[in-house]
């Protein structure tokens, strides 16, 4: 694949770029997977790193968009959930959130995994204005472009690799933190159910017959 890397490559990066936020594509593949790969392709001369900053600035953009146009359909559905997107205790602490830090929660989640996946959809189903959003989310994927096509360029495969293993430390570190929520869930679950049985036989102890002859 590297060495048939062509014009062919700057439309996948942009397919994986604007889907990561868009089309949520970037819980399976982070977008910084592909872009790193891509920049040390044209670390070789097999791509052009200007064209290519330029094809991951506009993916980014586009995908921000994209995943903002989608949330504000959903929010203003009149379902039960775009009801839901519009009420819920999740959206209303991100409207919440975005309506105090909008502009630097837009520019700072395009630095984060999963915050940049979700984002812009929530930023559309809380009623952010889309100006704004538009305006910092090109400010924002202009440096994620650009700093992440630089970084890829000069470090080359080292980058890929140090991306791996980090990627690899997060995951376990979130599926030890899944795992321990999870435990957790259930101990409540468990006491939740406790209680309510020996209140549903202290009620029904209460109704008894010896209750009713007195």
């Amino acid at each position: 694949m590297i060495e048939a890397a062509g014009w062919w490559s700057y439309g996948v990066v942009f397919a994986v770029t604007a889907g990561e936020t868009s089309a949520f594509v970037g819980l399976l593949l982070p977008g910084e997977t592909i872009i790193l790969l891509a920049s040390a392709i044209a670390a070789r001369g097999d791509l052009n790193p200007l064209v290519l900053a330029a094809v991951i600035v506009a993916g980014g953009i586009t995908g921000d968009s994209l995943g903002y146009a989608l949330g504000h359909w959903y929010g203003r559905r009149p379902s039960k959930w775009g009801r839901r997107i519009r009420t819920g205790s999740r959206i209303g602490r991100t409207r919440g959130f975005l309506t105090r830090h909008g502009g630097a929660a837009v520019f700072t989640g395009r630095f984060i995994g999963v915050i940049r996946t979700f984002l812009p959809f929530a930023a559309g189903a809380s009623g952010m204005p889309y100006r704004r959003f538009f305006l910092y989310s090109t400010a924002a994927s202009l440096v994620w472009g650009v700093g992440n096509v630089l970084l890829g360029y000069f470090a080359g495969a080292a980058a890929t690799e140090f991306l791996h293993s980090v990627g690899l430390i997060a995951a376990a570190a979130l599926a030890g933190a899944s795992a321990a929520v999870l435990v957790v869930v259930r101990i409540l679950t468990g006491r939740r159910r406790l209680v309510r049985a020996t209140s549903l036989a202290v009620a029904s102890g209460g109704d008894g017959p010896s209750s009713r002859n007195r």
